[in-house]
Formats: C-alpha cells, structure tokens, sequence
C-alpha cells in the first residue's frame, strides 16, 4: 500500500527515518536502550531510541534510561542543540528561494484552506508564513494536530541533564544537512499533501499508532507500521540508510574516546541497515537493556 507524503512528512517530523524494506532487528526484546561493549572499547557506552516529539503524559523516564547518562561523558545528538549558531542557520534554511510566498504555487482552494488553518492556530495567515518551506509548514501543522497542547522532548531533556552533569554534546549532522534532504522531494507534491493536511486528519491515527508502538518499546512492531510507507521507500536511502552508514565511524570515534550516550531518533535503530546492526557488523556487542 503506497502510503501519501502527507503522513511521510508526518513520520519524518517525529522518527526521521525508518525505512528499509522489510528487516527487522529478527529479535523479540523490546528497549529503547542499547549498551554498546566490545572490541576493546575501555568503557560502555549506550544508544537510545527518540521520539522527537510526544505529548507531555506520555513521556516516560525511568532508572536505566538516567543511569546510563550519567554513566556517560558525552552526548551525542543528531544535530547539536546547543550549537549558538543552529537557530539562524535553521532560520536562513527553513526560507523559500527569494522568500517568495508559498501561496504563489498553491490553488485558490488549498490557500483558503491552509491560511483557515494557520489564523485559528497561529494568529497569522499565509501572509506571514508563506515565506516558509512546506517541511516548515508541515511541522507547524503537525504539531498543532497532536492531541495534546503540552508536548515534551526527549532531545531537549538529554540535553538539560547533559548541562547539568557538565557533558560535552555532539552532532551527528548540522541542521542545514536534514533540511536539504527534503529538498529533494518533488516540491509540489510536498505542497499538494501540505494542503491535504488540513481538511484530512487521517494522519493522526497512524502517529496514535507510532506513539503505542513507541511507548511499548517495539522497535520491531514500529518498524512493521512504517515499512508499509510507499513514499519512504522511494527516498529511504536518502532519510535513513545512508545517513545510518554514514554515522557509524563518528560513533565509532565518539565511543572510542570514552562513555558516549547516543540519542538519535528511534526509526534509525532496527533494519539491517540500521545502527544497532551496523554497530553489531563493525564488531561491537549490541545488547538490550531492559
């Protein structure tokens, strides 16, 4: 079933990622927590699957997810939040070319419907959003159509106690890298599922979904809802498997240095191509914590 880019957009916002046809992790243990040993590593280090956005009552923390962080000297991000410099880098990329108005590309009917949107939820209409790219857009959309109005992070709460524990933190990426992947995704269809969003909520049932799988700590059972994705399969090299390739030596690197706490979004951990089984091909011992 070829899934629309409307809930491709969605999936990227909250597990970017998650595509390879059909692996799993062939395993039956459920965690989000992983502890990395092995090849003559001095000390462990530990990876741990993301959900970059959740409803407040659903975020959990427990023992076993703290301890290994302060077991660890170092935070590993996708990107860097801490960086001073992400915010206008992310403000410069998130533009249109020229800062041309998006509504110079839409149909009459999809700028009436999206500017509704926008006004009741926002305050400000395409008048002052248009500038925006539709990934932006799609984000703001999104997060307005979680059924709740208080969300949590788990990147921003590793990185509050990454602060107070007085950690380095690291990243994976840079801001301008994950915005230009998207860039590669025809802009009109991205637009066109933009629009979509607003008069069809269908979406939402599949994040409920996500999120249960998420909550049970299913890598495998979340990876099965995701693999149905049509989309992701046209550009799941580009989101996922190269970036998941590519990010094994910087791991490699970071660990070697000392105890790593690597926290990247959940969808890059299962899959033959994912980091638990790279990390497990390059020689390390990839164990559940539960």
């Amino acid at each position: 079933m070829r899934i629309t880019l409307q809930k491709s957009l969605f999936i990227s916002v909250f597990f970017l990622g998650f595509i390879h046809q059909g692996f799993t992790l062939g395993t039956e243990e459920k965690s989000l927590l992983w502890k990395i040993s092995g090849k003559n590593l001095k000390q462990d280090s530990y990876l741990f699957g993301t959900i970059h956005v959740i409803c407040e009552n659903d975020f959990f923390m427990d023992a076993r997810i703290e301890n290994a962080l302060k077991e660890s000297e170092k935070l590993v991000l996708e990107i860097d939040l801490g960086d001073p410099n992400m915010m206008m880098e992310m403000q410069k990329i998130s533009m249109n070319p020229e800062m041309k108005n998006i509504s110079e590309e839409m149909e009459p009917e999809q700028i009436v419907a999206l500017d509704k949107f926008l006004l009741e939820a926002y305050g400000a209409g395409l008048d002052q959003f248009g500038i925006f790219k539709p990934l932006v857009l799609s984000s703001m959309v999104m997060l307005k159509m979680l059924p709740c109005t208080a969300q949590s992070s788990y990147e921003m709460y590793f990185m509050d106690k990454a602060k107070e524990q007085e950690m380095s933190i690291k990243g994976l990426e840079t801001v301008g890298f994950q915005m230009g992947i998207f860039d590669n995704i025809p802009r009109k269809l991205q637009i066109d599922e933009l629009a979509k969003m607003v008069v069809d909520e269908n979406g939402m049932e599949e994040f409920g979904e996500l999120t249960q799988k998420y909550l049970e700590q299913d890598l495998d059972g979340l990876y099965g809802i995701i693999t149905e994705n049509g989309v992701f399969q046209e550009f799941g090299d580009q989101l996922l498997t190269n970036r998941n390739k590519n990010w094994i030596p910087l791991i490699e690197n970071h660990i070697e240095e000392g105890s790593t706490f690597i926290a990247v979004g959940a969808g890059h951990l299962p899959s033959e191509t994912g980091v638990i089984s790279l990390l497990r091909k390059a020689g390390y011992t990839v164990e559940a914590v539960n």
